[in-house]
């Protein structure tokens, strides 16, 4: 069956909803030997929707850019809402629900190869002690390493770097599920979550350091070996995540958005927009 055929409802219906699909066709060679890409699924949803996908062999790698979505598998129901910028790895022998509530802008790129039919076919996942599970969240780290989003481009892509991209992702992604989770010191805790719900707050590390009483270059050290990321990248990214979301559902101007996500100059949230998502905030709009 081909690909086109194993969506519910109609792909012209989709289409309407801001759903689109284009399958890719490597050549004989590559496909046979090397992972490649199947299809890539955009979705650029506005308002309520809610599909089904028939199971199929390979898997599927979902990159939720904005918004939120709930991921159903079936026939277990085994679900996962995401939020924010974030990755999905699944199974794609499993039927599965894509379900949008309000608005969502997401990515999915299905490939296969020799020999893989599913995540069960692959090295190492027989050791994970939650592999009756058909997803995995793909670590911060496993994104560091892979590059991921170079394989969410429309055209044909080189089948060498196709491959070496997805063996990377999938080989630092299962060996990370064998490793020991490392325990997160309760105060990079709490800066976290400070960083998550007041993001609009000015911060310093001068004012972390005397608040937690650490050091602020073992804060940096500690906070970048446990979320991958400095204190103060980390909170851009929760900010231009906050902004993300205000351009979809608000009228407010550019520089009204910036100050309330906590930048008082126009030009550094532009700056920091445009360095975290690879666009301004007004081609962001637009393009959504």
């Amino acid at each position: 069956m081909e690909t086109t055929e194993r969506y519910t409802p109609s792909l012209t219906l989709l289409s309407k909803m801001g759903v689109s699909l284009t399958a890719f066709h490597p050549e004989k060679d590559a496909a046979e030997f090397l992972l490649h890409r199947t299809s890539l699924e955009l979705g650029r949803v506005t308002s309520p929707l809610s599909y089904y996908t028939a199971e199929q062999p390979g898997l599927g790698l979902l990159h939720l850019r904005s918004g939120s979505l709930l991921y159903t598998v079936y026939p277990s129901n085994a679900s996962c809402t995401l939020t924010g910028d974030c990755f999905l790895l699944f199974d794609c022998l499993y039927a599965h629900r894509i379900q949008v509530r309000s608005t969502a802008e997401y990515e999915i790129v299905r490939f296969s190869g020799r020999d893989l039919c599913s995540l069960h076919s692959l090295a190492y996942y027989r050791h994970f002690p939650d592999n009756e599970t058909p997803f995995i969240q793909v670590s911060a780290s496993a994104r560091q390493a892979s590059t991921p989003h170079l394989l969410f481009g429309q055209e044909e892509m080189d089948p060498i770097l196709c491959h070496m991209l997805l063996t990377t992702l999938l080989c630092q992604t299962l060996l990370e599920k064998t490793q020991p989770a490392k325990t997160v010191p309760a105060y990079l805790q709490a800066i976290k979550s400070e960083f998550e719900s007041q993001y609009y707050r000015k911060y310093t590390l001068e004012e972390l350091e005397l608040k937690y009483k650490k050091n602020k270059y073992r804060i940096c050290r500690e906070f970048k070996d446990h979320f991958h990321s400095s204190p103060l990248q980390y909170l851009h990214r929760m900010r231009i995540q906050a902004a993300k979301d205000l351009l979809v559902e608000t009228d407010l101007k550019v520089h009204e958005i910036g100050y309330e996500v906590g930048y008082e100059n126009a030009n550094h949230f532009i700056t920091h927009f445009k360095k975290i998502t690879g666009t301004t905030p007004s081609q962001y709009r637009a393009r959504i």
